[in-house]
């Protein structure tokens, strides 16, 4: 069955990565696939403000962040009266394959995740699955 191309062009994406160099090279991948607008944040806290403010149709989200992490801000997403859809995918970054990790992030609701450093077509892939139920 073939799926029609996305246009990654009308929709935006927030990445949430503490590290500069990995949130660049993130966001260099998604303006590959082909995104153009694509926000960032430093933190789960910085990153709560910008879904606030840019409302993003995808949310690619590190887990190990100080002084929020990834599960404390997918958390406060799903449950903040704030943000005008709180059902927004998240895809989680992690190096983690601890089971108690995953367990907590599928309990608050995670949409996925993808191994760090992403690859082209992992991102994509993950990235791909999300939009096509929009």
């Amino acid at each position: 069955m073939d799926r029609k191309p996305v246009d990654y062009g009308q929709y935006s994406i927030l990445v949430i990565e503490d590290q500069p160099f990995v949130r660049r090279t993130i966001m260099q991948i998604l303006s590959q696939i082909g995104f153009r607008s694509i926000a960032e944040a430093d933190n789960g806290e910085t990153g709560m403000r910008e879904c606030i403010r840019t409302t993003p149709d995808v949310i690619v989200c590190d887990i190990d962040m100080k002084p929020v992490s990834g599960l404390q801000f997918l958390a406060e997403l799903r449950a903040s009266a704030e943000v005008r859809n709180r059902r927004t995918p998240v895809v989680f970054l992690t190096n983690h394959t601890e089971s108690e990790i995953v367990k907590k992030a599928m309990a608050l609701g995670v949409n996925g995740f993808v191994v760090k450093p992403p690859s082209f077509g992992a991102l994509k892939e993950r990235v791909d699955r999300l939009l096509a139920g929009k």
